[in-house]
């Protein structure tokens, strides 16, 4: 392995170098094609699962993991180092593995990508769970990878963690902290209906109960799991394991014959490649009959189990076979071979610190080897007092983890409630300052409203008063023409007739001349009479009409502010225009809106001719007001009082207000509404 990456590391700088050269060479720098790339990442990881050597699998996935370096895409970036690191664990590249996990981990941070944080530690749990001696950090990042699968709501992941926890608190003898840790992953597989998963889980009670020596519980699991199994094809060497551990709680139980049925069954129908699965099946079934104190292929099926076991190098099974093997010598009164191979066992298992069958061989010699009965019993109670210490220390780091992990949880939950509170408050407080500003609003609008009605009120006021003037005027005038109508009938006509008459019969003498002078005089005082009698008549009957006083309040404004102004303006209305049928609001407001186009006059155009007309056409009454003053331009100008009330005025009537002016074209105020 070490000769290949050397090779690899040369062959990546040599070609660098002529890559390099050749850059140098050309002014123009290449681009590189990143879904080329990424195929290429994909194509290599590939290739790598389809090698039969582990060496050939790292060498594709070196390349991949080189080649993706160069994609641009960070988040494909990570996902590829998902599949990378992991293919690596598997190939037993440890550097590279670690070297990919570590980039992993630290880009997953930066693009907060919790998934990828929970794959970087769920596979530094795996990692570290072949190395006994740091059992307590497999622990750690399996207990770190079900906080964040749990965190994104990846259930079925997170339940994987947990059976892992268990499986290696099991192995430390911690029972009771393995069995809640499988009941909550139980708990996340059933309703996922994983059944494989539940085969495991319950198997693995079975194992914890069996360790506890609650054999009856340990069965009771074991049934439970070959349910779940039952549920799965073409499991065959699952079920054959389940048999095996079913038959060892037989064994333990004295049920030697169920016991020898489940190792039978176990080794029906197994598959030949499966030759550590055999020779454990052969020797515990040789076991059973020695316990039955069955002579039959006995001790032959010890040897054969061994003879497999040495074959494939299965030291752990090696130890287990010498001292079955030990204990049938025993059995049989051959003390010297007992002792060897129970030597033989002690020795391997000292060797390869497989404690829990380093001390059965201590316990097994210091009966059978009478001569060193003490140094074999101080072995074992100092290999015993040693493994309780270790194990011990190790659940403590174990409880810590999960205190911390508990900690860690109820602070999350302690500022998730924290957060609720603060995000309650702060609705109520948005809410309460909300319901605060449409209060005042709506207090706003309501002042408006009384403003605008009270104005209304008043507008109303003001116009009957100027109407009560002029009706008072106008009846004067009528008064005052009566009373002149009086005078000149009753008055002048009357002495104009006495004197006329008076004259008529006066007798006069003279000239023809004369009297024909006379006589005219006499006619045209009755022709005077006759104009003072038609004057008094039309004195009389003369009635100002409604039309006249509307126009006239009009008139009288436009000319007070024209004064004021300096301008001259001019009064146009139609001769149709009926006014006392027109609705006492729309006159009131016409009249308002002239005094406020008047008064914008005054205050801003610098106008000489003001133009105001009274025009109606299909039942619409439009006033147009018009100067020649020096305008504004509607864009830049903010809208004053003066112009919104206007618009306000007409859009309450349910009018129509247009207002059109430019630089140096003067203003053009047209107001319109349906009568």
């Amino acid at each position: 392995m070490k000769l290949f990456l050397i090779r690899y590391k040369l062959s990546f700088f040599i070609l660098s170098g002529i890559a390099v050269f050749f850059i140098g060479c050309n002014s123009k720098t290449p681009t590189v094609n990143n879904e080329l790339v990424i195929d290429s990442v994909k194509q290599s990881i590939i290739k790598s699962k389809k090698q039969g050597t582990n060496s050939e699998k790292q060498k594709y996935l070196i390349n991949a993991y080189y080649e993706n370096e160069k994609v641009k895409n960070d988040s494909i970036k990570n996902k590829n180092l998902i599949s990378i690191s992991y293919e690596l664990y598997k190939a037993k590249d440890t550097s590279f593995f670690k070297k990919a996990n570590k980039e992993l981990l630290l880009l997953s941070k930066k693009l907060n990508d919790t998934n990828g944080l929970a794959e970087a530690h769920w596979n530094y749990g795996s990692f570290y769970a072949n190395k006994k001696a740091v059992l307590d950090s497999s622990y750690y990042y399996y207990n770190k990878a079900n906080e964040f699968y749990s965190a994104i709501g990846n259930t079925y992941s997170s339940g994987k963690m947990l059976y892992n926890m268990a499986y290696i608190e099991g192995r430390l003898k911690n029972y009771t902290g393995s069995e809640v840790l499988v009941f909550k992953a139980i708990s996340k597989f059933k309703p996922l209906k994983k059944y494989l998963r539940l085969y495991m889980c319950y198997n693995h009670l079975g194992q914890l109960y069996y360790g506890l020596e609650e054999y009856n519980k340990a069965h009771y699991y074991y049934e439970q799991s070959l349910k779940y199994l039952d549920k799965i094809e073409n499991l065959t060497a699952n079920k054959n394991n389940l048999f095996n551990n079913i038959g060892l709680v037989h064994l333990k139980q004295g049920n030697y014959e169920k016991a020898k049925s489940y190792f039978k069954n176990a080794l029906v129908n197994l598959d030949p490649k499966l030759k550590n699965s055999k020779a454990k099946f052969i020797d515990n079934l040789a076991y059973s009959k020695l316990l039955n104190d069955e002579t039959a292929n006995l001790p032959q099926e010890f040897y054969t189990a061994l003879a497999i076991r040495d074959s494939l190098n299965n030291k752990a099974g090696i130890i287990i076979n010498k001292i079955h093997l030990a204990e049938y010598y025993i059995k049989y009164n051959d003390t010297s071979k007992a002792i060897s191979y129970a030597t033989d066992a002690k020795k391997l298992a000292v060797a390869t610190n497989i404690n829990s069958s380093a001390l059965k061989a201590f316990k097994l010699l210091s009966k059978i080897d009478k001569e060193n009965t003490k140094a074999h019993l101080k072995s074992y109670i100092t290999l015993k007092d040693k493994l309780e210490i270790e194990e011990r220390k190790t659940r403590n780091k174990f409880t810590r983890i999960r205190f911390e992990t508990d900690e860690y949880a109820e602070e999350t939950k302690r500022l998730s409630q924290q957060r609720i509170w603060i995000s309650i408050i702060s609705i109520t407080f948005i809410l309460i300052l909300s319901l605060l500003y449409f209060l005042k609003r709506q207090h706003s609008k309501n002042k408006e409203l009384l403003f605008n009605a009270e104005q209304q009120k008043t507008n109303e006021e003001i116009y009957s008063l100027i109407l009560k003037q002029q009706t008072v005027l106008e009846e004067g005038r009528l008064q005052e023409r009566n009373r002149i109508s009086a005078e000149l009938h009753d008055g002048v006509l009357g002495k104009l007739f006495g004197t006329r008459m008076g004259m008529g019969f006066l007798n006069l003498s003279g000239d023809a001349t004369a009297l024909n002078k006379y006589q005219f005089y006499v006619d045209e005082l009755q022709n005077i009479e006759k104009e003072i009698r038609v004057i008094s008549h039309e004195l009389k009957n003369e009635i100002l009409s409604s039309k006249f006083s509307y126009t006239k309040i009009i008139e009288d404004l436009a000319k007070e502010l024209s004064e004021i102004g300096g301008y001259n303006y001019t009064l146009v209305s139609d001769d149709n225009i009926y006014w006392d049928e027109i609705d006492e609001k729309i006159k009131i407001n016409f009249y308002r809106i002239a005094q406020e186009a008047l008064l914008n006059i005054n205050k801003y155009a610098q106008a000489t001719e003001v133009k105001l007309s009274f025009k109606i056409k299909n039942n619409t009454l439009k006033l147009l007001i018009k100067d020649n003053g020096i305008g504004f331009d509607l864009n830049k100008k903010r809208k004053g009082i003066g112009l919104s009330n206007i618009h306000s005025r007409m859009k309450n009537l349910g009018g129509n207000a247009l207002i059109s002016s430019s630089i140096n074209s003067g203003t053009n105020v047209v107001v319109s509404i349906e009568v």
